[in-house]
């Protein structure tokens, strides 16, 4: 897993059938600050995680 901007590359262990949103809490960071990525492909904070898969999280923000 990386985590932009910050370019952190961590492995992390979560249990089998566990969601994107699990894992985010894990590592502290909220679902509405980030996008999930699995290559090039965004994926939903419900989606069950794979087993040995490369993700990456963008953390966003927003100003005005």
């Amino acid at each position: 897993m990386k985590i932009l901007p910050k370019n952190i590359i961590n492995e992390i262990d979560i249990e089998n059938g566990s969601k994107m949103f699990h894992l985010l809490k894990k590592i502290d960071l909220r679902p509405d600050n980030v996008i999930i990525l699995r290559g090039n492909t965004p994926v939903p904070v419900d989606e069950l995680i794979r087993k040995e898969q490369n993700l990456t999280i963008i953390q966003v923000a927003s100003g005005g």
